[in-house]
């Protein structure tokens, strides 16, 4: 019965309860007896050749289940194969054992699993649940321990695992970036379900994210992050005083802000704003926007001269050899920036300074070929974030049929190149980029999904918010051993990566601006991530009736 109930998950709907894998407490000091039939040496030694590849090969135990699972332990972690699967799953790391080297294992009649490792026994727990109870769970645990005036991010916690230990969350050179995805989930859980506490959630950030661009003194200049004056000025990075004396705020800000600002102040727009407050975010989008075109396309902070990144100036995306790389997705950005400042503030200003980038500069056309795919070691899965989060808004309210067909292709054309990754969040964004097509009104919440699931690899997502762990402590995670990777190589900073994407449960813990790919990682539970990655595609695909 229990196969039956994990191999249909996929038919499953995004509030259907399921039952989900759970460490937990072993309640016992000795491992009890098992049900099912304990596996030979022999028949341990045959896995190696038979079925589906077996992840580790350094076998020590193993457990045919009544209804003929098959449980494997190695040295490197606990391995289960249901019948008819295609693959192994893997459980290890400290987010599922209390150590990897597994001694000896028993299945209970309840369907759980207790397992003897060196570190001690530890304990599987099927438990059941629904989607949107692990989504407030998660949310529960980011509102306690992650927001710092407001800004939402990881936590630094002093003992591996445990926030009972204490905890301290640092300043972060993209604190305004995790906030706007924080303020977008909240505004989509409010459109979802009219809950007050979401939208008290969504404007406490909201809050934070204005508060960046008031903080610098500089019209439309929003800061990276702040850190009370009363600490010690912070050493790493470009760092100011606020003229109120109470703040330090940290300059050089890059593109990758400015694009998260854009996406959560034109989602709280148009999902959760009342009038007063559209009025209000207005002011601030006006200011960021006028900003940058009056510097002509790039943003200028302290001493007068453009940040790093905060570069959109046609001379330099078209003419300039050393922004080659970013002509693409940069032109995508301050597209979508403006069709955004458009439609928040109504100023014609917006539309004409659209048209001269597309017309004049080729802006449009650029952003067809804004993902690079090949060479493999040289993508930049931040650059795959960034260009998502613009496409978002910019596909919502353009409504020009020939520029239209401009961003669909190019969103398409990423949206391949990323599709093997299985990521909820640009699946879903393709999904409403398509649906705006079918909308007569893209800004309002549709009555129903108007694009088929396979479209846009629905039940892909669904899987992925079943197998994605509620804990994010990262956890170290060392996939490197495995046989069933398919052969390694190396990304851009040099860390291994195999040729497939592990499911998210066997990986370690990352934002959207992560590597997939990436086989080992993590930071031994001393570091928590605050959750938002996992809130917004989950609340968006909601709001748009994709994962209904």
């Amino acid at each position: 019965m229990l196969s039956v109930l994990l191999c249909c998950a996929a038919a499953l709907g995004a509030d259907d309860e399921f039952l989900a894998w759970t460490p937990a407490p072993a309640s016992v000091s000795t491992l009890p007896e098992t049900t099912g039939r304990r596996l030979r040496e022999s028949e341990l030694a045959d896995l190696a050749n038979t079925g589906p590849t077996l992840p580790f090969g350094d076998v020590t135990c193993g457990v045919r289940a009544d209804d003929g699972a098959t449980w494997v332990g190695s040295r490197r972690g606990l391995m289960c194969l249901e019948p008819g699967a295609s693959r192994w799953r893997v459980f290890h790391s400290r987010r599922w054992l209390p150590d990897d080297d597994v001694e000896n294992l028993a299945l209970l009649a309840s369907g759980d699993v207790v397992v003897q490792t060196a570190a001690g026994l530890g304990k599987l727990a099927l438990k059941p649940t629904t989607l949107e109870k692990k989504m407030h769970q998660i949310d529960d645990t980011l509102v306690a321990h992650h927001r710092r005036e407001g800004l939402v991010g990881s936590i630094r916690v002093n003992e591996p695992g445990d926030l009972g230990s204490g905890y301290h969350q640092p300043h972060n050179d993209n604190d305004g970036l995790w906030t706007c995805i924080y303020i977008a989930a909240e505004a989509f859980r409010y459109g979802v379900t009219g809950e007050e506490e979401a939208k008290r959630n969504a404007r406490r950030s909201l809050e934070a994210l204005m508060f960046l661009e008031e903080v610098t003194g500089i019209p439309g200049f929003a800061a990276r992050s702040i850190w009370p004056i009363t600490e010690p000025k912070p050493q790493h990075g470009e760092w100011h005083r606020a003229d109120d004396g109470k703040w330090w705020w940290k300059g050089d800000t890059s593109s990758d802000e400015i694009d998260g600002h854009y996406f959560a102040y034109s989602i709280y727009y148009n999902v959760a704003a009342d009038e007063e407050e559209k009025k209000e975010i207005a002011r601030y989008v006006a200011r960021i926007t006028d900003h940058i075109i009056e510097h002509g396309y790039n943003y200028v902070g302290p001493p007068g001269k453009p940040t790093t990144w905060g570069v959109w100036a046609p001379d330099k995306l078209n003419h300039d050899l050393r922004r080659q790389g970013d002509r693409g997705l940069n032109s995508l950005e301050i597209l979508s920036f403006l069709k955004v400042a458009e439609h928040i503030c109504g100023n014609p200003r917006y539309v004409e300074a659209q048209r001269e980038l597309i017309e004049q500069h080729a802006y449009a056309a650029n952003t067809l070929f804004q993902k690079h795919a090949w060479p493999t070691e040289w993508v930049n899965h931040s650059d795959d974030e960034l260009a998502f989060l613009a496409y978002y808004p910019l596909l919502v309210h353009e409504r020009d049929p020939e520029l239209r067909r401009f961003y669909l292709a190019s969103i398409r054309r990423t949206w391949r190149a990323e599709q093997p990754e299985r990521s909820p969040l640009f699946n879903l964004i393709y999904g409403t980029a398509l649906q705006a097509s079918e909308w007569t009104d893209p800004t309002a919440r549709p009555e129903a999904a108007l694009v088929e699931p396979e479209r846009y690899d629905r039940d892909v997502c669904l899987q992925w918010f079943r197998d994605v762990p509620a804990d994010t402590f990262e956890w170290t995670i060392r996939n490197s051993g495995r046989n069933d990777l398919g052969g390694l190589a190396t990304n851009r900073f040099g860390d291994l990566t195999s040729k497939i994407v592990l499911p998210v449960s066997e990986r370690r813990v990352m934002r959207w601006n992560g590597d997939p790919y990436e086989v080992d990682g993590g930071r031994g539970g001393r570091s928590r991530d605050d959750g938002a990655a996992i809130l917004l595609p989950y609340w968006m695909g909601r709001y748009h009736r994709l994962i209904d």
